[in-house]
């Protein structure tokens, strides 16, 4: 979402008004217009209220309960205010009391909070659609449903990343503790007659222990020099395409992750009784890589213009064969709630074994790896020693 200045003419005056928006197609855009802005202003990250993912959830949650047990946004919204403690929450639920009441902008007043963007873009489309109650509804199963999502993804590649760490731990105690202590016992040899693989670990204890600050900060800057270079329009775009298009396996985990978590919204709003064509919108809110969004937007422009979904879908060069074979039996047959789902399914399984995959691949790489290192290090350290046992015979 971005904020813009329009200044427009109005009974012979100018007029300046804000909105935000995603997409200058959600709006009624005023006649007449004279200069179109982008606010470049920002509230600084650390000066937003900030509300505890875990704490947000369950207050959705508990509005959902309540707003589908027919109480009313307000006396619901009071009630909340009165059993909760925390600050920010309680700020957070007047600013949606407020800006309902007074049909002030949701999604202006909630830029003061950092909290996850889908709450910002449901609760936005409840005021435009007034349909709040089902709008909370799709948020708190898509909620749950990311949740869990998010927990499946953080286990399958916990074990992945203890061999990472413990990788690098084990080089830096060497470099640190081992080496060091047995340097001066095998430099009692003559450095030539050393073998090559002890010859090797003393250049990289030497390189370690004069340079590993050096090596720290290059690190560093390369970092932040990435994270730079991203902020960059052209280059991010180019990046977030070849996490879809290029990356070995990559790729494959992204895309099949991003597209179940559409077709996972699909379902939920198509079970919700939203049409198909509303329910694609939506789903725009969950895409953060550019790349996808513009294949999402190809998908909708053409839904906008008459076309199938069959070729909508097909024209995107996104989906493969066996799911795009689903989509036209689905919309011959009319009946697309079923086949969301089996699409959904689909794409889940996808990232599942795809991530399955990744662990299979890493998990020898790394045992392989941390084997070969103990051996360099053994044959490093022990064999001048050994051959000093043998002069000394």
């Amino acid at each position: 979402m971005k904020k813009y200045r329009i200044k427009y003419q109005e009974d012979g005056k100018i007029v300046e008004k804000e909105f935000l928006v995603s997409s200058f197609e959600d709006i009624e855009l005023p006649k007449n217009i004279l200069n179109i802005e982008e606010e470049k202003t920002k509230k600084s990250f650390f000066i937003k209220k900030y509300i505890d993912k875990k704490a947000m959830k369950l207050l959705i949650y508990e509005l959902n309960l309540m707003l589908q047990s027919n109480i009313d946004l307000n006396t619901a919204l009071e009630i909340l205010i009165k059993n909760k403690k925390d600050k920010n929450i309680l700020v957070f639920l007047q600013t949606i009391k407020n800006s309902f009441s007074s049909s002030n902008s949701i999604a202006l007043e909630l830029e003061n909070f950092r909290i996850n963007p889908l709450i910002k873009s449901f609760l936005d489309l409840g005021q435009k659609n007034g349909n709040l109650a089902l709008n909370i509804k799709v948020l708190n199963l898509l909620l749950d449903e990311e949740d869990k999502i998010k927990s499946s993804f953080i286990k399958a590649i916990s074990y992945p990343i203890f061999l990472i760490f413990s990788f690098f731990i084990a080089v830096f105690a060497i470099f640190t503790y081992v080496v060091p202590n047995f340097k001066s016992i095998i430099l009692q040899n003559s450095s030539e007659s050393l073998p090559f693989a002890t010859k090797i670990l003393l250049k990289f204890e030497y390189i370690f222990s004069n340079y590993f600050l050096y090596i720290l900060i290059a690190i560093l800057f390369m970092i932040l020099l990435i994270i730079t270079l991203l902020k960059n329009r052209k280059i991010s775009y180019f990046f977030q395409k070849a996490i879809v298009k290029n990356i070995f396996l990559i790729k494959d985990i992204y895309l099949s992750k991003e597209l179940y978590r559409l077709f996972l919204l699909l379902e939920i709003m198509q079970n919700s009784d939203y049409e198909f064509y509303k329910s694609f919108q939506t789903c725009k809110l969950l895409v953060k890589n550019n790349y996808l969004l513009d294949k999402i937007h190809s998908i909708d422009n053409a839904l906008g213009n008459g076309n199938s979904i069959n070729i909508s879908f097909c024209e995107s060069d996104l989906f493969d064969d066996m799911v795009l074979n689903l989509i036209n039996t689905a919309e011959i047959s009319n009946n697309l709630d079923l086949v969301v789902g089996e699409v959904k399914m689909i794409y889940k399984n996808r990232f599942q074994s795809k991530i399955d995959f990744l662990i299979l691949l890493i998990q020898p790489i790394f045992l392989f790896t941390i084997m070969a290192l103990i051996l360099w290090i053994v044959l490093a350290l022990f064999v001048p020693i050994w051959d000093m046992g043998n002069i000394i015979k």
